[in-house]
């Protein structure tokens, strides 16, 4: 069998320079690689090595002395070198130590080995400004070659618009770090940078260090975020407008596309406390329940609302009525005088329905109050500091009354700040059924019954034109409610539009719709006698009450001759 290896053939085997020494230093182990890295005479048994290798001994006696591991540099022909030295423990004591070299790199090849190896981009420039270093992170950031730009003054990179600003120019010019966000132009890339200056004994900067961070998927993910976020508060904002509008506008139908775009206006409006709005609208659409849902619905809620329906007011005691009056200001003034409908309103809501009728004598006080918020009462030398919301609505045509000059353009332009048209109920013909179902809810709620509206009914309603709006459509409802002998409005419903008793609708005649209604009525009424003996067997034929058939037979004067 072949001689068991020692401890000395691993040595020798071992690639990397490998050398021992005992606790004197003497070395008692060495193979080749040392012996041709330190040489013949200090890398072999039984040399001394603090005569040998003085530059390696002092590494190598703290090792010793301590009995903890270490480093030791040296330079082999010319060439950096390191080495770690281990203790040699035998019964816990230290016996000797174990030297395992390799070549060192130079300062210059560590500073580039640590700078390629961060992902963030770095420069080194000089406290000149010159470019000293920029590592392979920045070279992929901002698309650029470094043996490009080393050696170059770093101002070029702005002249070359390669960046907006330069933080190395700002540091040297500040002598303090300094952080900025830059556009790349080259790549797309928004770079978080930031330079440090590196000040030498005197204070002075000597170098600058700039460290680079790609932000641009950061920024992104901000952006996105922002308008993901602006999103949901247009989506909150809508959803509690949408609560708001459910809560308050109990009283207020709005299916049509007009109407609801008509409440979200005076909803943002409420929400803004604008104090001047103008409601234009033909009669009977419904602008004091508008002005009043403006007014319940805005931070105004709990002060007064105040009415006035200016054409209701005589001329001469309209100014009294708003500004208010002092004792002994006319023939037969109150003993301690009045506050106005402005006073009145204080912190609230002043609303000038048909505004247009407004005497000429009272638009340039109101004027005046609209300008600056001060009123005087009739026969008062004292000037009252009174503010709150003036929301004015008509039917008239105030740009031709302007030109008639019976509305004075300044108080029109004041009144109008916002704008805001009521369209008739002709032309949102969906909320026809909603405000039919309402108002005869409130007929059915206040007598206790359970009236209803066929299908055939709401179609008349619906096929009706409405010149009355809103106003006429109450009328209609009300008037076919009592005059309904059973609980469906059909009948009713057909009689009042074909203007029974003086006719729902103001106008006079009967319209051509009416006229329809009529004749077919007379025509199923003839079909029912040809086909009936009896009212009772002509009611079940045209599926009516009997009280109906014999009241409709006495007014059109049909009988079985």
């Amino acid at each position: 069998m072949p001689a068991p290896f020692t401890d000395a053939d691993i040595v020798r085997s071992l690639a990397g320079p490998l050398l021992a020494v005992d606790a004197d230093g003497r070395v008692t182990v060495a193979n080749a690689a040392a012996k041709a890295l330190l040489g013949a005479k200090a890398a072999v048994p039984g040399a001394a090595l603090p005569l040998a290798r003085p530059d390696l001994w002092a590494g190598v006696s703290a090792c010793l002395e301590g009995g903890r591991p270490g480093c030791v540099a040296f330079d082999a022909d010319g060439r950096p070198q390191s080495g770690n030295v281990v203790p040699i423990l035998r019964d816990g004591r230290v016996v000797g130590a174990s030297i395992l070299c390799g070549e060192r790199l130079s300062a210059d090849a560590q500073l580039r080995s640590i700078l390629d190896s961060v992902s963030d981009g770095s420069w080194i420039c000089s406290g000149e400004g010159v470019i000293l270093e920029i590592n392979t992170a920045s070279e992929r950031l901002n698309s650029i070659a470094a043996k490009d730009y080393v050696g170059k003054d770093v101002a070029c990179i702005v002249a070359e618009g390669m960046v907006d600003r330069s933080v190395t120019l700002e540091v040297l010019a500040t002598g303090r770090q300094a952080s900025m966000i830059q556009h790349i132009t080259r790549s797309g890339k928004q770079l978080l940078v930031t330079g440090t200056p590196v000040l030498d004994a005197t204070g002075a900067v000597s170098l600058v260090v700039v460290n680079e961070r790609d932000v641009t998927e950061l920024n992104n993910l901000r952006q996105g975020l922002q308008n993901a976020r602006k999103v949901e508060e247009r989506y909150r904002s809508e959803l509690a407008e949408l609560s708001l509008l459910e809560l308050s506008q109990k009283d207020i139908v709005s299916h049509s596309p007009q109407m609801q775009r008509t409440m979200r206006t005076l909803l943002k409006l409420a929400q803004m406390d604008v104090s001047r709005v103008l409601l234009l609208g033909d009669s009977g659409t419904g602008k004091g329940l508008l002005a009043k849902f403006l007014h319940r619905v805005s931070p105004r809620a709990q002060k007064a609302f105040i009415q006035i329906n200016c054409p209701a007011v005589p001329e001469n005691l309209f100014e009294a009525e708003l500004f208010g009056y002092e004792k002994g200001a006319f023939t037969g003034a109150r003993e301690g005088g009045k506050a106005g409908l402005i006073e009145l309103a204080a912190g609230g809501t002043l609303f000038l329905d048909e505004v247009g009728d407004i005497p000429l004598s009272a638009q340039a006080k109101l004027l005046k109050y609209l300008d600056d918020h001060e009123l005087r009462r009739l026969g008062g030398a004292e000037a009252r500091l009174v503010e709150c919301r003036v929301v004015a609505a008509t039917n008239c045509d105030m740009d031709a009354l302007v030109e008639r000059r019976l509305f004075r353009k300044d108080l029109y332009y004041r009144l109008n700040t916002f704008l805001v048209r009521i369209a008739p109920l002709r032309e949102r013909r969906d909320d026809i059924f909603g405000l039919a179902e309402f108002y005869l809810s409130q007929q059915n709620a206040r007598h206790g019954k359970a009236k209803r509206l066929s299908l055939k009914a709401m179609r008349l309603l619906e096929a009706y034109d409405f010149p009355g709006n809103v106003r006429e459509l109450v009328s209609l409802i009300q008037k076919a409610f009592v005059m309904s002998d059973d609980d469906d409005l059909t009948e009713a419903l057909e009689e009042a539009l074909a203007g029974d008793d003086g006719g729902a609708a103001a106008g006079g005649g009967p319209r051509p719709l009416a006229e329809s209604m009529e004749q077919a009525s007379q025509r199923r009424l003839r079909e029912a006698l040809a086909a009936c003996r009896t009212t009772r067997e002509m009611a079940a034929y045209l599926g009516v009450s009997q009280a109906t058939v014999v009241r409709k037979l006495k007014r059109y004067g049909l009988h079985r001759d």
